[in-house]
C-alpha cells in the first residue's frame, strides 16, 4: 500500500480527480454501521471538486441511508485505492464531502481484501486500475511538495541565495503590504518552468520574486491562464534536486503593449 498525503501530494490529487471527473469513474462509497458493523453500498460519480473550499461534490440519489455523523469511506476500482472522509451535506439528489486526507493505493492483494470486504464481484486484477496514474514513471514523486527543511544542501543554498536579493527602494516603500515582500534580480535571470502542457521546461525572464510566488515575463500570453499549477525546475544553469510548485495567479500586458506579459505565481502551501 502506498498512501499519498493530501497536503504535500495535492497536485497530484488534482491530477486524480480531474481524471475522475472527466471520465465519470465509478465511486463505491459507505459507512460502517456502529450498531451491526455492516456495510450499505453505494455506487455514484464525482460531479466536481473544489481545492480552495477542501470540497468534491457527488450528484446521485442518497436514498437516505448516509449519516453525516459517520466517518464516510470510498473505493475507486479505476485508480485503485481507498480514502475515508467527511460528510459535509446531504442532500435528497447530491452529496458534498471533504476532500479526504489521503489516498491509500492497493497493491493487488489489497484489492482482492477490498472487494471481499464490501461484497463487490471481483472481476480478473487486470481489469481494475485502468486509469493511469503515472506511478510506474514515477510521477507521483514529482507531484510532491518539500519544504524548505526537507530539501537537498544545494538547494536550500540556491534559494536562500535568491530569496535575499536586495529590493528597489520603490519596491521598499510598500513592501509592508505585502506577506512577502518582492524583489526584482539586479541582472537578467531566467527560471526554467515546466507548466504541464506537454512541451517540457521553458525558460523564462525573472521579473521579480519572494518566498511567497515570483513574477515571470512570457512574451505568448496564451502559455498561462489563471489557476494554472506549474513546476519551477530550476534557475539559470541550476537545476533543482527537487521542484518548486506554484499556481499562476494572473496574466497582464506589461506597460500594455500586448507584446510581453507578466505572469504572476503564488507558490504552493509547504514550501516556506
Amino acid at each position: 500500500m502506498r498512501v499519498v498525503k493530501s497536503d504535500t501530494g495535492f497536485l497530484f490529487f488534482k491530477k486524480v480527480f480531474k481524471q475522475l471527473v472527466a471520465a465519470q469513474s465509478n465511486i463505491v462509497l459507505w459507512q460502517v454501521s456502529p450498531q451491526s458493523g455492516g456495510r450499505q453500498i453505494s455506487h455514484c460519480q464525482i460531479n466536481n471538486f473544489n481545492f480552495e473550499s477542501n470540497k468534491i461534490f457527488f450528484q446521485f440519489n442518497v436514498n437516505g441511508f448516509l449519516s453525516d455523523s459517520l466517518d464516510l469511506y470510498g473505493y475507486v476500482p479505476d485508480a485503485g485505492f481507498i480514502f475515508k472522509s467527511w460528510i459535509e451535506e446531504i442532500r435528497e439528489s447530491s452529496l458534498t464531502i471533504k476532500i479526504p486526507d489521503e489516498i491509500k493505493l492497493l497493491d493487488d492483494q489489497e484489492l482482492i481484501q477490498i472487494h471481499g470486504s464490501i461484497g463487490l464481484d471481483l472481476p480478473d486484477i487486470w481489469k481494475l486500475k485502468t486509469m493511469d496514474l503515472g506511478l510506474d514513471e514515477g510521477l507521483s514523486d514529482i507531484w510532491r511538495v518539500k519544504s524548505m527543511a526537507q530539501r537537498s544542501t544545494r538547494d536550500q543554498d540556491l534559494l536562500n541565495e535568491e530569496f535575499s536579493m536586495s529590493l528597489d527602494e520603490e519596491d521598499r516603500l510598500f513592501a509592508s503590504q505585502r506577506e512577502s515582500p518582492r524583489a526584482r534580480p539586479k541582472g537578467d535571470k531566467w527560471v526554467k518552468v515546466d507548466n504541464f502542457s506537454g512541451n517540457g521546461a521553458v525558460l523564462y525572464k525573472l521579473y521579480d520574486l519572494s518566498r511567497g510566488g515570483m513574477g515571470l515575463i512570457s512574451s505568448i500570453d496564451a502559455n498561462f491562464f489563471k489557476g494554472q499549477d506549474i513546476k519551477i525546475l530550476g534557475f539559470n544553469e541550476f537545476e533543482l534536486d527537487d521542484p518548486l510548485f506554484g499556481q499562476v495567479m494572473s496574466v497582464r500586458p506589461i506597460d500594455n503593449s500586448q507584446i510581453e506579459f507578466k505572469v504572476g505565481v503564488k507558490f504552493s502551501d509547504g514550501q516556506d
